[in-house]
Parts: structure tokens; sequence; C-alpha cells
């Protein structure tokens, strides 16, 4: 009998553990102080961009791993992607703050961008730095997102031959 009290605690622990992220309001999120370096080059195994940019968000919500950033590639008017090796190495947990994180672009060897989405960049490749607010375990909301931003150019004439090896 003594059992059943202590079971009933720990189911309605966690039960308020839960997070129902479609019913948080969404935040806004601004990107200031933007500084991205190109490393390496395009068709080896580490061409990544370093970002690192300062950010505040309003309405801010203090639940973890709510907010993440990402670096987006454009692949057509209505469509960007993106890819991680594991985890999101890029996670916000205070309303202000200032980001370092390094991203592999879709012209690293090891990335694993597929030969579609390759086919569907223009050049230069686009891309943008952008800021998220979860929705559901595997759903967001970009909450901010920079300026449009360009692959180097230098970089640029090694597409051909990158798309056509992966």
């Amino acid at each position: 009998m003594k059992k059943i009290p202590g079971i009933i605690a720990i189911a309605l622990l966690a039960g308020c553990a839960a997070v129902n992220y479609s019913e948080i309001e969404n935040s806004q999120a601004v990107i200031k102080n933007l500084n991205v370096t190109e490393l390496g080059k395009a068709g080896t195994d580490k061409y990544q961009l370093d970002v690192k940019f300062d950010y505040s968000i309003s309405d801010y919500h203090d639940i973890p791993e709510l907010y993440t950033c990402s670096v987006l590639f454009v692949t057509s008017e209505t469509e960007m992607i993106t890819r991680l090796e594991n985890a999101n190495p890029c996670r916000i947990d205070s309303k202000t703050g200032s980001v370092s994180v390094k991203w592999n672009t879709p012209l690293s060897l090891g990335a694993g961008y597929s030969r579609e989405a390759l086919s569907k960049m223009a050049l230069p490749i686009k891309y943008l730095v952008a800021i998220h607010q979860k929705k559901t375990s595997n759903k967001n909301v970009v909450i901010g997102m920079s300026e449009v931003l360009y692959l180097n150019t230098k970089h640029n004439s090694h597409i051909v031959s990158v798309a056509s090896s992966l």
C-alpha cells in the first residue's frame, strides 16, 4: 500500500517534465554582428563555415533545448536544407548571448548532402544563419535569420567536379 503514493508521485513528476512545444508561443530572434569565415576548400572532407554572431530573443522561454541555430543552404525560392552529423551543435540557452559554431557546407565531401539537393543549388550558393524554436520532437520554426550570404566565388569553381564526385 505504501508503494502506491510513491508510484503516483513519480508518474505526476514525469508528466510535468514532458513539454508540449506546440503550445509555446513563438519567440522572435535577432542576429547581430554576424561574422562568417570559410575554412578549407570545396571538394575536401572539411569545407566548413566558421560562424560567429550575437543574438537576442524577445518573448524568451526558459525551457531546455527549445532554441537552436543552424546554417541553411538555399535550394530553391521556397526550400532550404541543412545537415547535422549528430545532435545540433548550436544550442541556445539564454535570452541574449554569442554563438560560435563550425558548420559543414554542401561542398564538403563528408557533409552527406544528396546529389538531388546539390543539383538544385544555383551558383553562387546562397545560405543564411537561422535561429529556430522547437515545435515538436522533430519540427521547428525559424524565429530569426540573417540576410542571405554567398559561398566565396573562389571556391565555387570546384562545384561541378564536387557534385559529380558525390
